[in-house]
């Protein structure tokens, strides 16, 4: 990441927390305006093991509450993006992301995009967690445990 919002855009988050605000959802999607009204897409799989998902990660999770981007271009309340995934937050891959935090989940920005989504020209075009972002960036999870990397399943 070669770009690097102002301190005062992160309202006190690191960079990595704020990045995973507003992100495209694997398998899974908000059905109200609420943070809490994630639902599964028809048939959904784990984005970890392509077993069928049985519940909804907040990426980053729901103790961290809704980020408000204020950009140049406009202000937009983020919510966090959404994995489903096997499992409970005690068991499955769903656990593997609670239970010691195994996994840790990034968006990585294609070339210098991240530029374009800080300063909301990004958000103009495309609607917080619109899968058109997919064309921008990606997501990646890092497992602690081996100290490799790979991409969830979308």
């Amino acid at each position: 990441m070669s770009f690097v919002p102002d301190s005062g855009q992160l309202c006190g988050l690191s960079l990595q927390v704020a990045e995973l605000y507003g992100k495209p959802h694997l398998h899974a999607h908000y059905a109200g305006k609420g943070v809490r009204t994630h639902r599964m897409d028809d048939g959904a799989t784990c984005a970890v093991c392509r077993r069928m998902a049985t519940n909804v990660h907040h990426v980053p999770p729901v103790s961290k509450g809704l980020f408000t981007l204020r950009t140049p271009q406009g202000e937009w309340e983020l919510r966090p993006a959404l994995f489903a995934l096997c499992g409970s937050g005690t068991t499955g891959c769903h656990n593997l992301f609670h239970g010691g935090a195994r996994y840790q989940p990034e968006w990585v920005w294609f070339l210098d995009y991240q530029e374009a989504w800080w300063s909301g020209d990004l958000l103009k075009t495309y609607e917080p967690h619109d899968p058109g972002l997919f064309a921008y960036g990606r997501w990646v999870i890092h497992d602690r445990n081996t100290g490799t990397t790979f991409e969830p399943w979308r």
